[in-house]
């Protein structure tokens, strides 16, 4: 089975549920759950700062991140805690009242809001967000952040053809 069939494959199960919400909810429930058990798991098996294997270019090491995405704020857990907060909220908001019709903007939208979850129950229950996926060069991430940037690659991704179907159709109009 080809990509493109798997992804007209599972185009067809979503559609064919009859509530959106119903599908968005379970995207949200299924990565917010699957990130908290991902760091669950680190918390147990490796101390702060031991990487499995040591060596390599892919390794999971136990990181605590008291500061923003990539550590770029430090030591701001209270305030990132209230913009997680508005955060949520904003996505929600989004996700009732914007994505309404766009099956693509609602996964979007819904990977956004999973990954903020994930991240916000993170510096409630331990006042830091556990990262451990590492690779290469890159800074130590998990599972909410990869959703949360896939939902805005996603975003962007919609936004730049939406902005390109509208150029093209004000061009048309124009000749």
């Amino acid at each position: 089975m080809s990509l493109s069939n798997l992804i007209r494959a599972m185009k067809k199960i979503i559609l064919s549920f009859r509530s959106r919400p119903f599908y968005t909810t379970i995207i949200i429930l299924f990565f917010a759950i699957i990130d908290q058990i991902s760091k669950e798991i680190i918390i147990r098996k490796l101390n702060v700062h031991q990487s499995l294997p040591e060596e390599g270019f892919f390794r999971f090491t136990h990181v605590r991140n008291y500061g923003s995405a990539f550590n770029l704020v430090d030591d701001a857990n209270i305030l990132l805690l209230i913009i997680g907060i508005f955060a949520v909220c904003l996505i929600i908001y989004l996700l009732i009242f914007v994505a309404k019709g766009s099956l693509f903007l609602e996964i979007s939208i819904s990977l956004m809001l999973s990954g903020a979850i994930g991240n916000l129950t993170d510096r409630i229950r331990h006042g830091s967000v556990t990262d451990f996926i590492d690779v290469g060069i890159w800074p130590v991430f998990n599972i909410a952040d990869s959703c949360i940037s896939i939902g805005m690659a996603m975003l962007i991704f919609h936004l730049y053809k939406d902005w390109k179907k509208e150029t093209n159709e004000k061009n048309k109009n124009n000749l």
